[in-house]
Formats: C-alpha cells, structure tokens, sequence
C-alpha cells in the first residue's frame, strides 16, 4: 500500500464511527487482490461526510445503513477493455467506485462504457488517504463562509501537495474527478459534518 495507514490513525483524527469497513469474505471474492482486501477489511474507508459510501454488499455487518449505498442491478464485478476486471468498492458523489482485481488501483465509473472510466488512485489506501485529509482538514463548518474560504484554499492546497508527493493518479486529469472536487472544495463547498 502507498500509504501505510493503521485503524489507529484514522481513529486518532476521525470522529467516532465514521470509517468504513469491508467484511473480509465478501471483499475476497469481489476485490481479490490480497493487500487492497486486508486493508479494506481491517483499516477501511473515512465516509468522509458522506461522500463515500461503500456497496452494501461488501460492507461489514455492523455498518450503519447510511453509510451504504444499494444498487440491487450492480454487479460486484464488471469488466471493461480499458481497466481489466474491476470489483464493486462503492460510490463518490454520482460515481460508481471500482478496485482493479490484477493490481488493487482504483477507478470512477459513470456507467458500464469504457468512455466514463477514470483512474481516482493508485490504490486504497491512497483513498482513504485523501478522504481523511479532506475531513480532518476541512474548516469547521460552524465558521462564516468569508472566514472560512482562505482556511479552504490552504487546505485544499496542502491535500494536493500530500497527495501527489506519493501518488499522482487523484490530479493527474486536470479535468478529472479529484481536480473538480478539490477545486470546488477550494470555493468553500462541500464543508464537513460538524462534529
């Protein structure tokens, strides 16, 4: 993994209850490959204020249903000429989120075309990296949007600069998701859950 995260990070700058986990057997089978399973299944996802949200099939048992998204007509795997096989993870705003099974790289998928596919991360933990960095540096959302903006600016500047020092995948698209979504969250939308 990029990034070597442990549950215990997360835990020391989340709040409470807001990681998501994968249940290990169901992830063997969806995602495959080992080190993005383990990970997955013992380190998991931030749902970072809701914009991630993890297939309910994959999610652990104890996983509050809001933290998962539903989609009966999906399958857990999908293969496409473009990526290989890829395995069901979840969902980013309207996106569908997909695990290369051959390397554990992650990807966006706005329908089942090669067309709308685009590479978010190198691999999981670069993920959840970037979601616990845009959660645990979002300002608090109880602040005034003038006196928030420039605290957002910093921030989202300091999120691509960690980022890309270790995986350049999220902002190697200027018109990709990650640049959209940071740039927005540059503006001041998109504030975290207050806590």
């Amino acid at each position: 993994m990029l990034f070597p995260l442990t549950s215990d990070d997360l835990a020391s700058l989340l709040p409470p209850g807001q990681v998501v986990l994968t249940d290990r057997s169901v992830a063997e089978r969806v995602i495959a490959r080992a080190d993005a399973v383990a990970f997955l299944s013992e380190v998991g996802v931030p749902r970072c204020s809701g914009l991630f949200e993890m297939d309910a099939s994959l999610a652990a048992a104890s996983t509050p249903e809001d933290f998962v998204v539903d989609d009966e007509d999906a399958a857990p795997v999908i293969e496409l000429a473009s990526t290989g096989e890829l395995g069901s993870l979840g969902c980013l705003q309207d996106a569908s989120v997909y695990v290369r099974r051959s390397d554990g790289a992650v990807f966006a998928v706005w329908d089942d075309e090669d067309e709308d596919v685009e590479q978010l991360n190198a691999d999981v933990s670069s993920l959840a990296k970037l979601l616990l960095l845009i959660e645990s540096k979002a300002p608090d959302p109880a602040l005034g949007y003038t006196e928030a903006l420039p605290l957002y600016s910093r921030a989202a500047q300091e999120i691509k600069d960690e980022m890309t020092a270790v995986d350049s995948a999220p902002f190697a698209d200027p018109g990709g998701f990650w640049t959209g979504y940071l740039d927005s969250f540059a503006g001041g939308m998109f504030p975290r859950e207050a806590r």
